[in-house]
């Protein structure tokens, strides 16, 4: 059991919490410490571990900056080389590396799916030299890709550490506060928390049970970041089609297009092309990047932005994942939200705004609501606030 004992939380290190009880001293010791995490500039040959999702998302980084990379390492080698998505690209087992490739080159891990630090300590007792992981990369270059997945708090002040504080102390559960304490506790420090009694799952990502137990037969389902339709094809299954109306909003053409042929055919439900923001106008986007698609000054198109108070959606459930825009989304969505009174998933990891300041505008927003924290992958990348009406709860 984790106690009011002062622990060394090195970066880099985990630390296997055994209960769920005492976060809060656990709290107290992240906030407490101030390393001065920085990203990692490529500086020698890079070979990527791991041929799954963010492996893909990593080659196609890599391949956008014209930085290239040697192969791809996986234990399931031989199965990756029949997925076409790997064509012309060499997928080897970890057994057939040679020690001079482990010593000379930097591996860069491309996994989310498992815990970090142990997988890092595997490789390294295997001889990898120089590891890092790709996050820790790709944040020193997004002045050249949008890709960012808020893996860098930076230096809490006073304010930040006195609002975190409150956040934690508004969470409905204790498995809340856990969660969020591990989310900070990476991002601050790279120390990653091994709660024994806590799950990591991907599967119910923006529908965890305090959700699905209480939609009701006329939703109103607002997709905010609807990408190309996999949230959507998934509350289609999830409610057995039974819903009022359905709205996808997505700025991104490319996306757009898979988007519509996806939900063809599908009875009301509306497609709105553009970006939600906190004004009406334009502005510039980086387009055509997949899930990375987003608003930025660096951005290579201008596009529409609107509010979503605008739109004048009655929304009864709203997911948003914006990449980063999400704080902007709901501070024009505010007449929406209060008149509506929604469900709210909303995704936190894409930028320091999720540790608090998205939590905290919700929470001063929304009266008698129960808000929920939950991680959906590693190392905070599936952090999702959900926000639930209490008079749901009594549906």
């Amino acid at each position: 059991m984790y106690n009011s004992i002062k622990i060394d939380l090195e970066p880099y290190t985990s630390v296997t919490v055994s209960s769920l009880k005492e976060v809060d001293d656990l709290l107290e010791d992240v906030l407490s410490l101030d390393f001065q995490l920085q990203p990692r500039i490529i500086d020698k040959p890079v070979i990527l571990y791991g041929a799954g999702s963010l492996g893909k998302m990593a080659r196609d980084f890599f391949t956008y900056l014209k930085i290239p990379f040697l192969y791809i390492v996986d234990k399931n080698a031989n199965q990756n080389k029949k997925d076409e998505s790997w064509k012309n690209i060499d997928i080897v087992h970890p057994d057939e590396v040679g020690e001079t490739h482990k010593k000379n080159n930097l591996l860069v891990i491309c996994v989310v799916t498992t815990p970090l630090i142990p997988l890092r300590d595997e490789l390294k007792n295997n001889g990898w030299e120089d590891i890092a992981f790709f996050y820790d990369i790709s944040q020193a270059y997004c002045d050249r890709h949008p890709l960012n997945n808020g893996w860098f708090l930076g230096k809490l002040n006073d304010n930040d550490k006195e609002s975190i504080r409150k956040v934690f102390s508004l969470f409905a559960d204790d498995v809340s506060r856990s969660y969020y304490v591990q989310f900070i506790t990476w991002r601050k420090l790279r120390t990653e928390l091994l709660f024994s009694d806590l799950e990591i799952n991907n599967d119910n990502r923006f529908f965890i049970p305090e959700i699905t137990n209480v939609l009701r037969g006329d939703e109103i389902f607002l997709d905010c970041g609807a990408h190309k339709g996999s949230v959507i094809e998934k509350y289609l299954k999830l409610v057995n089609k039974d819903y009022k109306e359905i709205w996808a909003i997505e700025p991104d053409p490319l996306n757009i297009d898979a988007l519509k042929t996806r939900l063809v055919n599908k009875p009301n439900i509306h497609v709105i092309n553009h970006a939600l923001s906190n004004k009406n106008g334009k502005e510039k986007f980086y387009q055509g990047f997949n899930f990375a698609s987003k608003l930025s000054e660096n951005g290579n198109d201008i596009i529409d932005i609107t509010k979503l108070d605008r739109l004048n959606i009655a929304a009864t459930f709203i997911k948003m994942h914006l990449e980063g825009g999400e704080l902007n989304a709901i501070t024009g969505a505010q007449k929406t939200i209060k008149e509506n009174r929604p469900i709210i998933a909303i995704t936190l990891y894409h930028n320091s705004d999720g540790v608090w300041r998205i939590i905290l505008f919700l929470m001063n927003l929304l009266e008698n609501y129960c808000f929920h924290f939950r991680l959906h992958s590693w190392a905070g990348t599936g952090a999702v606030l959900y926000a639930i009406p209490i008079e749901r709860n009594k549906w």
